[in-house]
């Protein structure tokens, strides 16, 4: 049940109802990611549910993230086992690092590129 009313939060508030996107970029600033994946998401694992090695501590983990898993999940086409998921805290850019390539994407709200 807390997932459903989680979800229809959510919609509401990427529908500009309950927030606009000032508050949104300024909620996604908190979040960070630092990953080099291991293991793709499975159908239950939720939105984002990639699991891997953090690169500095080497200690495993994921990037679960209630605010900023919508954003992340967007670019789940690109992403590979083998490649590193970098957002940094305080910034509003999602890169996902391959062998050859850095792929950068900044927050987009409404039309508004965020840095």
């Amino acid at each position: 049940m807390k997932y459903i009313i989680f979800i229809c939060c959510l919609f509401l508030y990427s529908c500009g109802i309950l927030g606009d996107c000032d508050v949104a970029a300024k909620d996604m600033k908190e979040d960070e990611c630092l990953l080099i994946v291991k293991k793709m998401p499975g159908i239950h694992d939720g939105r984002f549910g990639y699991k891997g090695i953090n690169p500095i501590t080497k200690k495993e983990c994921d990037c679960k993230s209630p605010t900023s898993d919508l954003w992340w999940a967007s670019y789940k086409s690109y992403i590979e086992i083998g490649d590193t998921i970098i957002k940094k805290k305080n910034e509003l850019i999602f890169s996902v690092h391959k062998k050859d390539t850095v792929l950068k994407f900044n927050f987009e709200c409404e039309g508004k590129v965020y840095n």
